[in-house]
């Protein structure tokens, strides 16, 4: 993903993931029996805070992984498993694993009542509301058409060698005598676009230049054939 004046969504994402605990870490240090009467009004605030850190956290941390493992490689080309591919699927699975489990109960607790009556197993229910919308992520991201395919790094060195010299084959071509192309031909007005298209445009409009020069020996012995 594109850099944002120095900072890219990665790097974004870790600072999230970090600031999830200091709410936390805040109210631990300042709760007691005899605490303060602000400081136990605060604390809502701070778990609200260290929420929304962690909903961010995960759900761009899921679209962030999904979308990166199309261009990571599961072996290596000698057959080696490549860890930083399989630590990202088992962080992603482990990812969705903790939110079945982590925001059911808030989803069971804050369902209507009405709702409720319509639900026959609202414990299984509750757990599909949760994984629906960071499979939604996951499906989406590995779906993306920028991403790269699992192929060995050895075939993405080689697509990208030919790439390589392809292009310098390009420049090479079109800076062939000093020249840049498009130019005008040199004897009409014709524009030209490449090196290539010099020789065709010479032969069918300028043939009388395309004449091959003779050499020495052909000049020497034209007279004797001659005769």
């Amino acid at each position: 993903m594109k850099k944002i004046k120095g900072l890219n969504f990665g790097t974004a994402l870790l600072v999230l993931a970090a600031l999830v605990n200091l709410a936390r870490w805040t109210g631990l240090y300042t709760f007691s029996d005899h605490a303060p009467t602000w400081i136990r009004d605060v604390l809502p605030i701070l778990d609200a805070i260290s929420g929304l850190f962690t909903g961010l956290a995960v759900a761009g941390g899921l679209a962030f992984v999904s979308h990166h493992l199309g261009r990571l490689q599961p072996f290596t080309p000698k057959g080696r498993p490549v860890m930083r591919f399989w630590g990202a699927i088992m962080s992603e699975i482990g990812i969705l694993i903790m939110s079945a489990f982590l925001l059911p109960p808030y989803i069971r607790m804050t369902t209507p009542a009405e709702l409720r009556a319509e639900i026959s197993d609202l414990n299984s229910w509750s757990v599909m509301a949760v994984l629906v919308g960071d499979l939604i992520i996951v499906a989406i991201a590995l779906a993306d058409g920028r991403s790269a395919g699992f192929t060995h790094s050895k075939d993405g060195r080689t697509q990208k060698s030919h790439t390589a010299k392809k292009q310098q084959r390009t420049a090479t071509q079109s800076n062939a005598h000093g020249r840049t192309y498009p130019r005008k031909c040199d004897h009409c007005t014709e524009m030209l676009r490449s090196a290539n298209a010099v020789g065709g445009h010479m032969k069918k409009h300028h043939p009388e230049l395309c004449k091959p020069k003779k050499s020495l020996a052909d000049a020497l012995f034209e007279p004797m054939e001659k005769k």
